[in-house]
């Protein structure tokens, strides 16, 4: 095994000379990710503070987000078969034109039923677009700048997500400067601004050049397709569940975790997102040299498990520096793990099932993410926020122990490393 010497100026300039030859189609592909991901971090931000400045309370909202959650379920197989019958730019465009149209919509009310059903559609529509993103960059990317684009696309996702934070952290009360509108008004009018950018994403997308895909059967489910994508993805069910489990419990409520516990106000929720945001983006670009020097699966276990004392942190932590350092470390080093992690599954999944073997384990992602978030917001309403965060660190352990018994020996013998 031969010593890590990469300096930390080799290490970007290597990264960025890579980045620097992508296709055009994963270029245009980064740029759409970002306008979605700004978008989105508006509402990462401020949609919890929305709805419990209408008056609604936890374990409503926990419901509210479940939904979303169950939508990705019981649409990620046929979201998957959808995305290898009509191919990644015309899935990726109806997500994408869906999801923005239905955050308008949830951005205009706070009536329950409405948002539960809204919530599913928009769960649905996200699955649409998510699960042909992973396919997409697969096939859009040669073998050894493959990690990168898979990095490369999170580490803009990331960026997007420092940016959006801060405006929308900052957002609300220029809103209230400028018009002298009330808190909620201030929400809404910052919500419906993020579903914009979202929608802006249509441009880049429609931009992409795809060949014409072979549909295959006829038939809207490919049974012997989806036997073979459920054979390949076995294992990044199992850990994905886990990982869903965890994320669920704790993931959706972080602004609330701050904004009830510590008094944070939504600039400074925005503000301590996006400083996790940054932490996150240099690790992200990282990644893929330590999974060339170690093995992408000896690195993505060992930041899943190097996390687990920042998440028992949160869960007891009552000073707020603390909290907010834990806070950035935990995403920082879960984070990291997550393209690693979809690169190795697509180089190790038959290329004709790949949508299908992601939709299976994303699916299984989100139907733990449904449950513990449900159970989380009732949790938080009646017991506090400290018992969710204990519950989410056993959890990543169970997976980070599952994927390395899993896929350690499968990872050397195969040798599926890009590099």
């Amino acid at each position: 095994m031969k010593p890590f010497k990469m300096t930390a100026l080799g290490l970007f300039v290597s990264y960025f000379k890579l980045t620097g030859c992508f296709s055009r189609n994963a270029k245009l592909y980064l740029l759409s990710n970002f306008l979605i991901s700004v978008g989105f971090s508006f509402f990462g931000v401020l949609f919890n503070l929305y709805l419990t400045e209408g008056g609604l309370q936890e374990g409503t909202i926990g419901s509210i987000l479940s939904l979303i959650g169950l939508a990705l379920v019981i649409t990620a197989i046929p979201s998957g078969i959808l995305s290898d019958r009509l191919g990644r730019k015309r899935a990726m465009l109806i997500g994408t034109l869906a999801g923005a149209l239905l955050s308008v919509l949830r951005a205009l009310t706070v009536n329950g039923p409405w948002l539960l059903s809204l919530s599913f559609l928009g769960g649905a529509s996200a699955t649409v677009y998510t699960l042909s993103t992973a396919p997409f960059m697969m096939e859009n990317s040669r073998e050894e700048e493959r990690t990168h684009l898979f990095s490369a696309s999170f580490a803009v996702m990331l960026l997007a997500g420092i940016l959006g934070n801060l405006a929308a952290g900052g957002l609300p009360s220029l809103v209230r400067t400028i018009f002298g509108t009330g808190t909620f008004q201030a929400y809404r009018v910052s919500l419906l601004l993020g579903s914009a950018i979202s929608l802006s994403a249509l441009w880049p997308i429609q931009k992409i050049s795809e060949t014409q895909r072979d549909r295959g059967s006829s038939n809207l489910i490919d049974l012997k397709k989806l036997q073979q994508g459920f054979r390949a993805s076995g294992g990044f069910v199992w850990c994905n569940f886990w990982i869903g489990l965890g994320a669920g419990l704790v993931i959706p409520f972080f602004n609330l975790y701050f904004a009830k516990r510590f008094g944070a106000s939504s600039s400074q929720i925005g503000l301590y997102f996006s400083v996790s945001q940054v932490f996150t983006l240099a690790a992200v670009l990282i990644g893929p040299a330590l999974a060339k020097r170690f093995g992408k699966v000896r690195t993505v276990v060992v930041m899943e498990l190097l996390s687990l004392p920042f998440l028992i942190s949160l869960g007891a932590e009552k000073v707020l520096f603390v909290a907010v350092l834990s806070f950035w470390m935990r995403a920082s080093l879960m984070q990291m793990s997550s393209p690693i992690s979809a690169a190795f599954m697509m180089e190790i999944v038959p290329d004709d099932v790949r949508a299908t073997a992601n939709s299976i384990a994303t699916m299984a992602w989100n139907l733990s993410w449904t449950f513990s978030t449900a159970f989380s917001g009732w949790a938080m309403q009646h017991y506090g926020y400290a018992i969710p965060y204990y519950l989410t660190a056993g959890c990543y352990a169970v997976s980070a122990v599952s994927f390395y018994l899993l896929y350690n020996r499968k990872e050397q013998r195969q040798n599926v490393s890009i590099y």
